[in-house]
């Protein structure tokens, strides 16, 4: 995802279901550090681990490549902020199962939420065959499990936050600090 730094730093960035797209995720969130004011709020959901569990299963059965790349933990969505230079992340998440009338519903909605970016996706256009393959997989493993006959898959959102802290004082073998900047330390 790329966007513009504001010329002046900004109070709150929330960005929402996009970084899990992001081919280097890390670069992005340092991106928001600096676009940061200092104690501004950064904020964002994005798709994490279990996303589509059933899908892998579908593709693992035909002995295909993962249908996408793998989402990253919470957890270690946390680290990333913390290194880029946030403090206090919080860091939730839940699962949600979406259900569909059919396979050609189902992939409909998955060409609109986004792409494949695993590096070993396949190149080239598939053909009728494959695809009618994947929906015939699809309804096998998918209906199989529920009793109305809809197709249900799971999508795991990771939500975190986390503050911009002010700038901590370097600390030096020898550090020197003048009475007044102890002074405004101390005041604020």
């Amino acid at each position: 995802m790329q966007f513009g730094l504001p010329v002046d730093p900004v109070q709150m960035l929330w960005a929402n279901m996009s970084l899990h797209m992001a081919p280097d995720p890390y670069a992005l969130i340092s991106r928001w550090h600096r676009a940061l004011s200092v104690d501004g709020f950064a904020m964002f959901s994005c798709l994490g681990p279990d996303t589509l569990l059933e899908l892998r299963e579908v593709y693992a059965d035909a002995g295909w490549a993962a249908p996408h790349h793998q989402f990253t933990d919470m957890h270690d969505w946390g680290d990333m902020l913390v290194h880029a230079g946030f403090a206090e992340p919080i860091m939730d998440m839940e699962r949600i199962a979406l259900s569909y009338s059919s396979a050609d519903k189902l992939l409909d909605e998955l060409r609109g939420l986004g792409r494949n970016l695993h590096v070993s996706r396949f190149p080239g256009l598939r053909s009728r065959d494959w695809r009618q393959r994947l929906l015939d997989g699809l309804t096998r493993h998918l209906g199989v499990k529920s009793e109305d006959g809809r197709l249900s898959v799971t999508f795991e959102v990771v939500y975190g936050h986390a503050f911009k802290p002010k700038p901590k004082v370097k600390l030096q073998p020898e550090t020197r600090v003048s009475l007044e900047d102890m002074r405004n330390v101390l005041k604020k």
